[in-house]
């Protein structure tokens, strides 16, 4: 548990930041519409709250690996520049890593970067679907899970 950081002005837009007329609920409902959507394991297990860029998520029951991506997903919407992690976790499982994409970066040169091998770029994509529909598709300021 923990608040984790992102940046506020990358990711999927699913609300108009700029005219700020969409209420708390409004966006707590698109953040979750999006999750349910994407389909994102575990987002029926999970209840979203936004408050001046700041998501809350709690749930009980998830696996590392559901809470990861959902915390992921959450913080790479636009308008949304921390989440507060508030999800409580079945087992003990390691956590992974966090990565914020740079600009030129690709999966093979993260991979490259924390593995050493830039031919386990295969191990980032499959870590961060449903999100990701391609390697190819990453972009500055989203923020990728690294497993071990």
């Amino acid at each position: 548990m923990g608040l984790f950081s992102f940046v506020k002005d990358a990711g999927e837009k699913l609300w108009d930041t700029v005219s700020g007329h969409t209420s708390s609920d409004d966006m707590a409902k698109k953040v979750q519409d999006h999750l349910n959507k994407v389909g994102v394991p575990g987002a029926d297990k999970v209840t979203v709250q936004v408050n001046d860029g700041k998501a809350t998520v709690t749930g009980d029951n998830l696996t590392q690996e559901e809470k990861e991506k959902i915390l992921v997903a959450v913080g790479n919407t636009a308008g949304i520049e921390s989440v507060d992690d508030q999800v409580n976790t079945a087992a003990g499982a390691a956590a992974s890593q966090m990565y914020t994409v740079k600009p030129g970066d690709t999966l093979s040169a993260i991979s490259k970067h924390v593995y050493g091998d830039a031919n386990q770029y295969n191990k980032i994509f499959e870590a961060n679907k449903p999100m990701l529909t391609s390697p190819d598709k990453i972009y500055p300021g989203q923020v990728l899970r690294i497993p071990a």
